[in-house]
């Protein structure tokens, strides 16, 4: 079967797994500026500051190549993503509810883009790194 280049996507090289983590501090150091330069900063978009470098962060995470990348990382990958988007949906879905019990509806301003990309990607990220651990400890069961 021939390859799609639409269905290929590239991963970074190890060395941006460095870079990402520099997403990590970063928004901090950027709201504490903001604060200091615009005493009226709205701190409702300090959350979503936040928000989206940790989303960008985790997609650099999950999209950098592992120093060995053979058939059974890309299964684990894969996996990853699935198990990424299913406790997203799950999530999201008891986010909805609480929100409903506490403020009788069912979105609120925390609903934002930013949110659900950063739970997307952290939820991914904790996917495969469960399982290479538990791959490395042997306790990998399929």
């Amino acid at each position: 079967m021939k390859t799609n280049a639409l269905f290929n996507v590239p991963l970074f090289v190890p060395v941006w797994k460095k870079i990402a983590l520099i997403f990590f501090p970063l928004p901090v150091l950027l709201v504490i500026g903001l604060g200091i330069a615009d005493p009226d900063f709205d701190p409702n978009d300090v959350a979503q500051i936040i928000y989206g470098f940790w989303a960008i962060a985790f997609a650099i995470l999950n999209l950098t190549r592992e120093k060995v990348e053979d058939e059974m990382i890309q299964s684990m990958r894969l996996k990853a993503f699935q198990t990424g988007f299913f406790w997203l949906i799950w999530g999201m879905g008891a986010l909805m509810l609480i929100n409903y019990i506490r403020f009788e509806r069912f979105t609120s301003e925390m609903f934002t883009a930013y949110l659900v990309l950063f739970l997307l990607n952290l939820y991914i990220y904790a996917a495969f790194q469960l399982q290479l651990y538990q791959t490395k400890t042997n306790e990998y069961h399929d």
